[in-house]
């Protein structure tokens, strides 16, 4: 055994102890904060995590909101859009399950001037804006040959149908007058004129104007004295009747 002097013994005796309490007593405070650190780390992390979360939270309702401000704005749009398409063409609301046909609705025409022929038609009044103020039969002891329309004097008389002119020109009491062959065996006739303005020989169509209304020849104001005459000029029969048969109404007389 080897011996070892007192002081060698001190100086292992100093390398061997273990360090004060002291030096590790004092951090040993702060280890306690420290591991309260970790231990409420959980709250701290909690708290992190609730600065972590809060900006997580804060980032979803900030993408969030976007997102909502976003689908809102295109919603916005979309419905901008839709409205923008709804105001052009009104859709029925069943028209989607797929129940119902549609058709857009056609545009409406221009209306028809008062008085105007319709393109189409035969036969037409010769003056429709005239009342009626005398009927085809006997008066002051004589035949009373047609049927007598009065408005105001100037107004546009028209052919009742197409044909050819005959006559053109003063008719004795009849004053200007205008005869038309429709080459059907029917004649119509238009009496008291006061302008004409057509020829002999010169076709019409249907609601061609003809003349103006007048009071010439024999006649105590403006009107228009219309007949119909059938096979030959001078066999006269009631015309409202014969113009209602062929689809065009006077009103004002009894039809014969």
């Amino acid at each position: 055994m080897i011996g070892v002097s007192a002081a060698g013994q001190a100086r292992a005796a100093t390398l061997t102890a273990p360090m004060p309490e002291a030096t590790t007593g004092t951090p040993a405070g702060p280890a306690t904060p420290s591991s309260a650190t970790t231990g409420t780390p959980a709250a701290p992390a909690s708290s992190s995590s609730a600065t972590t979360g809060t900006p997580a939270s804060s980032s979803s309702a900030t993408t969030g909101t976007p997102a909502s401000s976003s689908s809102a704005t295109t919603g916005t749009a979309a419905s901008s859009s839709s409205a923008t398409a709804a105001d052009s063409v009104v859709i029925p609301p069943r028209l989607a399950t797929g129940t119902l046909s549609w058709v857009a609705p056609a545009r409406k025409g221009r209306p028809v001037a008062a008085g105007a022929a319709s393109v189409n038609a035969q036969w037409v009044n010769p003056l429709p804006a005239g009342v009626v103020t005398s009927c085809f039969g006997e008066r002051w002891g004589r035949l009373h040959a047609g049927v007598d329309l009065a408005t105001a004097e100037g107004t546009p008389i028209l052919a009742a149908g197409a044909g050819v002119i005959v006559t053109a020109g003063p008719a004795e009491g009849y004053g200007n007058a205008v005869l038309i062959d429709h080459g059907d065996g029917f004649l119509t006739h238009y009496g008291h004129l006061s302008v004409i303005t057509v020829r002999v020989g010169q076709h019409v169509r249907t609601g061609e104007q003809i003349g103006n209304e007048g009071s010439t020849g024999h006649s105590t104001g403006p009107h228009l004295h219309f007949e119909v005459h059938q096979g030959h000029y001078k066999n006269p029969i009631e015309p409202t009747g014969w113009m209602h048969r062929h689809g065009v109404d006077i009103p004002g007389c009894v039809l014969l």
